[in-house]
């Protein structure tokens, strides 16, 4: 399923539970052509001739994706007044043109038959940033747009909105979704950081990736993310050899070491993998990036993003009447969380299945306990009401064990911290930025430790994990899928950009997207008994949700979901490390 059309398929389902709301009193039928058979930016076609003042306006919107196309529908005095480079507002393909309702509010000289004022309403869901990144956002907005008839008949915009607008469909026409990759504070793991570039020329892709990475990480992950790449710049553009391989020369590597050398060839080859099937040529300073290898492929790359995926012996776990079982074959774990030692609400897993955190029952109230698998756990110094599902960051070596783990307690959210003596000490998270979404009821840790995922009064929310010193905070909160997301019970990773949302609403219960909330898929509802209570996601690993009957699983976006063998019931909890 194309990103275009699960949007649509998503979008129609939200109208069609709100009814005809939405349709305005006075819209104009319009003819123009479809947003699929658009000729791509760099192939630039005239207005279609006879468009009336409406009609132009809708067909001016869905060129803006290419300035250049755009342009042409504008008088030499709209264009004065309108940005074609500016960073595009991107809005839904709903979008109206229509009358003044108050014609006495237009002035006089913008109504004749030589002139019109077209009332142009869109609903934005999003701008792309100067920083290439998309940032969600919701607003319906209205704004009058002047056309005047030009002496050969045909209208053309004299006063055009001041924001470029681009419909959905269109702006995926024209702009090309992008991975770049950076490292994690620890420079362990690579974090990808989601990007658009404009999509044409095509042969001049691989040289706007490269600047896109060079230029650093997104403004909301620029005090999360590390890249050894800072400072350092290109000699040429990014071009082929005659022997067809892609040449990436830098500039200013000064002392690199051999370690960071291999970080940055991981950074130009993971970002450059979704443009190019070339062998690429790592340069520095007129040299091979690192000596006797000239050539890179993504298979000479280390794993970086090993550490992020639970091995696979680690099958998974479910909270069911109080105990942890195994989701391979059923059967309870060692230990007291295993055998009714404690009374397990909830749980967690680190990524290398070698340590639990568990929030269990006592006759004070929940409390957390983590130790390791199968043994005993100790006590954290934290009393709450309530606590969240816990949630662990990534280990920050192979020889160091898992040492952080996140929970949300009474509202606030709270990690706790291995001493160095062998305990756990619950430190607070400075969340303050989160206010404004209200109480955080469920909140998952990306597993490179830079994001994290929090559903709040029914709304997704994802935001940025900031460290400086010994303090953490969560910044730059951006709520995804605003119109179609409003009922959220839970959220997990499915891979480092790219979550899955359990909601109760029929029309969408298990939906995908991306990070950044762009890229948009809902599950099929077949063979789940709604509402949902639980959902559970990892890389390469089966989506697991919990309904009034079972745990259920399902391979993808369009499967059919089975009951779980060793689900444990309607009650249970499943969940992968992370």
């Amino acid at each position: 399923m194309t990103r275009r059309r699960a949007f649509v398929l998503a979008l129609l389902s939200v109208l069609l539970v709100s009814g005809c709301a939405n349709i305005p009193e006075r819209s104009n039928p319009h003819a123009v052509r479809n947003a699929d058979t658009a000729q791509p930016q760099g192939v630039v076609d005239e207005p279609t001739r006879g468009l009336d003042p409406f009609d132009l306006v809708r067909e001016f919107i869905h060129k803006s994706g290419n300035s250049e196309a755009a342009a042409m529908y504008l008088t030499e005095k709209g264009k004065q007044g309108w940005n074609g480079e500016a960073a595009p507002t991107i809005v839904l393909d709903t979008f109206d043109t229509v009358p003044v309702r108050d014609p006495a509010t237009v002035d006089p000289g913008a109504v004749s038959s030589e002139a019109e004022t077209v009332v142009l309403q869109v609903r934005p869901v999003g701008r792309l940033g100067a920083d290439h990144a998309f940032v969600p956002a919701i607003d319906d907005q209205e704004f009058d747009v002047k056309v005047r008839r030009q002496a050969d008949g045909q209208w053309r915009i004299d006063s055009p909105p001041t924001t470029r607008f681009v419909p959905i469909s269109d702006f995926e026409a024209s702009y090309r979704a992008v991975t770049v990759y950076y490292f994690d504070p620890n420079l362990r793991v690579t974090v990808p950081d989601l990007r658009y570039v404009t999509a044409e020329p095509v042969n001049g892709l691989p040289s706007r990736v490269v600047n896109v990475l060079l230029s650093g990480p997104s403004d909301t992950m620029r005090r999360s993310v590390r890249s050894p790449l800072e400072g350092i710049s290109t000699r040429t553009n990014v071009v082929p050899d005659p022997d067809g391989t892609l040449v990436v020369d830098l500039k200013e590597l000064g002392d690199k070491t051999q370690e960071q050398r291999e970080q940055i060839a991981a950074q130009v080859v993971l970002s450059l993998q979704t443009v190019t099937s070339s062998r690429l040529r790592l340069r520095a300073d007129g040299q091979d990036l690192i000596a006797g290898h000239r050539d890179w492929r993504l298979g000479d790359l280390k794993a970086y993003d090993a550490p992020t995926k639970p091995d696979s012996d680690q099958s998974g776990l479910v909270v069911a009447d109080g105990r942890l079982h195994s989701l391979r074959d059923g059967k309870p774990i060692d230990g007291p969380a295993g055998d009714g030692g404690y009374q397990v609400l909830t749980a967690a897993q680190s990524i290398d299945g070698a340590y639990l955190a568990a929030v269990v029952d006592t006759d004070t109230g929940p409390r957390l306990r983590i130790g390791e698998y199968g043994k005993d756990m100790q006590e954290v110094n934290l009393e709450a009401r309530t606590m969240t599902r816990p949630t662990w960051l990534v280990s920050t070596s192979n020889e160091v064990p898992a040492k952080e783990v996140w929970t949300v307690a009474d509202g606030n959210v709270v990690r706790a911290v291995r001493t160095g003596d062998g305990t756990w000490k619950a430190l607070q998270v400075n969340a303050s930025d989160m206010t404004d979404f209200g109480p955080i009821t469920e909140l998952r840790l990306s597993r490179d430790g830079t994001r994290a995922a929090a559903v709040a009064r029914g709304r997704l929310v994802v935001a940025s994990v900031v460290r400086d010193n010994d303090s953490v905070a969560l910044r730059a909160p951006r709520r995804l899928q605003p119109i179609n997301i409003v009922q959220a019970i839970g959220v997990d990773w499915l891979s480092q950009d790219t979550l899955v949302v359990a909601t109760r609403q029929g029309a969408l219960p298990v939906a995908s997207l991306s990070v950044d909330g762009l890229k948009f898929e809902v599950f099929d509802r077949n063979n789940l008994q709604l509402p949902l209570k639980a959902i559970a996601a990892a890389p390469d690993r089966d989506v697991i949700v919990t309904d009034t009957a079972a745990v259920s699983s399902t391979s993808g976006v369009g499967q059919l979901w089975r009951q779980h063998p060793h689900g444990q019931g309607r009650d249970a909890i499943p969940f992968y490390p992370g």
